[in-house]
């Protein structure tokens, strides 16, 4: 009976504790609310500018209309609305207990060390130049942010009307801001400033058949801008390579491979220097995915495909799939979008110039240096390749 008084009373004992240390630790402020800003494209607290984002890419569309490639293009000159956004702050462990007033304002000074270490020539655009999601306040001298009480953050946001004719002008864009005071908050130490200087706004294009047939690629050589410019690791006997091959996956009327094809190369890397490297083909397949755009889609081979005798780029199996890539008939020029190759992003242009297939070996090439079609072929290749 005794030892189930003493276990009743331990019991209670620990309740009680347990509940003093609870409230102990309820609404308590371990960390010192401090106001602080950054931006939403921030990765980092530490960081406090960013430079260059990328904010609008005009698409014009370039519409074929019969079978001798003549051509209307539609230009896309709609106004793209840029949004700026900032955030501001009072970190700590707890939300604002009252409503906190914070004045932002912008960073002259912080802008003229910018533009001097870095040789450039940012500005801060001219009101008409944007709209804020918080007026300016004449009488503050900024943008007076309220964090509500029960939050801990307020967001400061800047609209820019991106237009075609002025696409430079927001290069030179800049948005320094800085937390000039604050309502019964102290400023942080590190984080009361942040600027994002310059806007890339630029242009593409894409193809719209409007029922027109669209026209086999050709098989054959395409020159790659890729390659050219990677000439010092597809170059070892003094003769540089500069090609990728392009072939169907079949010479016959397949519904499940027509529209298919094989890159015979990978992003920077010819083929015919690293075709075998790793136990691996250096190849990619692409296939027709919208037939009104043209636009393909390129795919690495994966392990476990059983179609293939092995994985494309063994070294680089992160490579991921894109879906952008298309082939201009009047141009006869290929561009390829290739994703994640060794952790980097890689866009190539390739340009027909022949139907003729044959590899340039390499002189004395080792075991992975393809010395001829006929050698590719005896590997197990499943599919269609070049006699």
């Amino acid at each position: 009976m005794k030892r189930i008084q003493i276990i009743f009373l331990g019991l209670i004992a620990t309740v009680v504790f347990y509940a003093c240390g609870k409230n102990d630790y309820e609404n308590k402020e371990f960390y010192k609310q401090e106001v602080y800003i950054i931006s939403s494209e921030s990765t980092s607290a530490v960081e406090r500018e960013i430079s260059d984002i990328q904010v609008h890419t005009f698409v014009d569309t370039l519409k074929y209309l019969n079978e001798q490639y003549d051509s209307d293009t539609i230009i896309d000159d709609k106004t793209f609305m840029a949004e700026i956004k900032f955030k501001v702050g009072i970190g700590g462990s707890l939300p604002a207990a009252e409503k906190v007033r914070v004045v932002v304002g912008f960073d002259n000074e912080a802008l003229e060390d910018y533009n001097i270490l870095k040789n450039a020539d940012k500005i801060i655009p001219a009101a008409t130049e944007y709209t804020s999601s918080i007026p300016f306040d004449d009488k503050e001298g900024g943008f007076v942010v309220e964090i509500e009480k029960g939050s801990a953050s307020a967001s400061l946001i800047f609209t820019v009307p991106v237009e075609r004719a002025k696409m430079e002008t927001y290069e030179k864009f800049a948005f320094p801001l800085k937390v000039l005071r604050a309502d019964n908050v102290p400023l942080s130490r590190q984080f009361t400033n942040f600027m994002i200087a310059g806007l890339r706004v630029d242009k593409d294009k894409t193809v719209n058949w409007s029922g027109f047939p669209i026209p086999k690629i050709p098989t054959g050589r395409y020159t790659s801008v890729q390659i050219m410019g990677n000439p010092g690791e597809n170059n070892t006997d003094g003769r540089t390579r500069k090609y990728k091959y392009i072939t169907p996956l079949s010479i016959t009327d397949d519904p499940k491979l027509n529209d298919k094809y094989m890159i015979w190369g990978t992003s920077a890397w010819s083929f015919e220097m690293f075709g075998f490297h790793s136990a691996g083909y250096m190849y990619n397949i692409l296939s027709l995915v919208d037939k009104n755009y043209g636009i393909y889609r390129m795919d690495p081979i994966l392990p476990g495909n059983n179609d293939f005798p092995y994985h494309t780029f063994a070294y680089a199996t992160t490579q991921e799939p894109s879906e952008e890539n298309f082939y201009d008939p009047r141009l006869k020029t290929l561009t390829l979008h290739y994703k994640n190759v060794i952790g980097e992003d890689y866009t190539d242009v390739l340009t027909f110039e022949s139907e003729d297939l044959t590899l340039n070996p390499v002189r004395g090439g080792s075991f992975y240096q393809p010395q001829s079609w006929e050698q590719v072929r005896s590997r197990g290749y499943k599919y269609w390749l070049p006699l």
